[in-house]
């Protein structure tokens, strides 16, 4: 079970971060903070947004938010224009928890506001 304890970071201040899946793609940029999601940004011309729920990250690493999910899983479920509303979140929160990512991670009653931080992230893709 991924833990929650330790020193955490507020969502605010990774305005502009990189995010990445936990299949080591890049997902995008941190553009803006909501209440429950990130929007994030990916390309320069033309590019995709995003508002992923902020229960679908892991960790942050200081350079990097890492996600419980895969790329695929963003751009089939998260590719959104605007923000989705706050009632599709709870729903959504509930049902995630009943996944292999969401049983492996703990919520702390402030992951709203904040996300944990590690120094030396391990994900999936470091076992290969």
């Amino acid at each position: 079970m991924a833990s929650r304890e330790g020193p955490t970071i507020m969502w605010t201040m990774l305005k502009g971060k990189k995010v990445k899946s936990n299949d080591g793609k890049d997902v995008g940029e941190i553009k803006e903070v909501s209440q429950n999601f990130l929007r994030l940004e990916k390309g320069t011309v033309k590019k995709d947004k995003f508002w992923i729920p902020k229960y679908v990250a892991d960790a942050y690493d200081g350079k990097v938010l890492w996600l419980l999910i895969d790329e695929e899983e963003i751009l089939g479920k998260y590719h959104h224009g605007s923000e989705p509303p706050g009632d599709q979140y709870a729903r959504d929160f509930e049902a995630f928890k009943t996944t292999p990512y969401g049983q492996k991670a703990t919520y702390n009653p402030d992951s709203d506001q904040n996300v944990r931080v590690v120094e030396e992230y391990k994900n999936v893709r470091d076992l290969k």
